[in-house]
């Protein structure tokens, strides 16, 4: 089972029997998949525990007995759409529009902040969309119009997270794409046992990940040291050639006999060895590459070219 579905069915077990938690719940579905019509509300999903739900919630808030019917698709591949409708008739007429404002009361979010929890559970239900965190930090809410996402860009602006908004085939897209906040959501819509999960798998990938980066850290700096010893070499067998390393001063001669009896000794090695401070070392092997470019002729080059 995907984590979306774990989460939604973590979601789906949780009882709501307070009117206001009711209220936001259904306000974040019907809003988030264009519920709301001209002559009613038509919800649809292929979710019958959902479908259930919405059902129910409806018959507990208003006084009005939504009609519910499911649709088999021809092919075979297709689920099964369970659909709810509320029609407006003029018996109805004045309930129905105090349903709808107590509804849309919960579109001045700043109003009920307690309950933001709450509609952001209801958009989840029925267009939320979580990767497994093995793959990618991923948190889809897939919106039927531009207002609904822009409300719901906005609320979870208002809630500090770092939140994306843009348009793909027909679908607003309000998307989040690091782990704390999708960790962050993921418990404030109730689902906790996703959520513990959820973060055992993120700290075991951004361990790996620290790993990773160490280690690939220590062997550039290896491979950056055994390049910097294999050209010390060559320079110091250049020097030999030309002029014999018993011409150097005593300390280069010391370090330029080190280097060839141990060649893959980082600087605070051979310093270790010589009991003088790292600085020491490099000095010593820039005054060798002095000397090994004054015998190629490259000072000399240069002062030609500055004269």
């Amino acid at each position: 089972m995907s984590y979306s579905s774990k989460l939604k069915e973590e979601i789906l077990d949780i009882e709501v029997k307070d009117k206001e938690e009711i209220l936001a719940e259904l306000f974040g579905l019907f809003l988030s998949k264009n519920s709301f019509k001209n002559n009613g509300i038509e919800f649809s999903s292929e979710n019958f525990r959902l479908t259930q739900r919405v059902y129910k919630h409806i018959l507990k808030v208003v006084d009005i007995k939504p009609q519910i019917k499911y649709i088999i698709a021809k092919r075979f591949s297709k689920p099964r759409v369970y659909n709810i409708s509320i029609r407006i008739t003029k018996e109805i007429e004045g309930i129905y529009a105090e349903f709808l404002k107590e509804l849309f009361k919960f579109k001045k979010f700043l109003e009920v902040e307690e309950l933001i929890p709450v509609i952001l559970r209801g958009y989840f239900l029925n267009s939320g969309y979580i990767k497994d965190p093995n793959k990618g930090y991923t948190l889809d809410f897939f919106i039927d119009t531009e207002d609904a996402s822009t409300f719901l860009y906005m609320l979870l602006k208002h809630i500090n997270k770092r939140v994306f908004h843009t348009d793909k085939k027909n679908k607003n897209i309000v998307y989040i794409r690091n782990s704390e906040d999708i960790l962050d959501i993921i418990y404030m819509m109730g689902g906790e046992k996703i959520f513990f999960e959820y973060e055992d798998v993120t700290i075991i990938k951004e361990m790996k990940n620290k790993v990773n980066r160490k280690l690939n850290y220590e062997l550039a700096n290896d491979m950056k040291s055994e390049a910097a010893a294999i050209k010390q070499i060559d320079m110091i067998e250049y020097i030999d050639e030309k002029m014999g390393l018993s011409n150097l001063t005593d300390a280069l001669e010391e370090i330029a006999r080190l280097r060839l009896l141990n060649e893959s000794d980082s600087f605070q090695e051979l310093a270790d060895k010589l009991r003088i401070s790292k600085s020491g070392i490099r000095n010593r092997f820039r005054r060798l590459e002095e000397i090994y470019l004054e015998l190629k002729g490259v000072k000399n080059e240069k002062s030609k070219r500055t004269k």
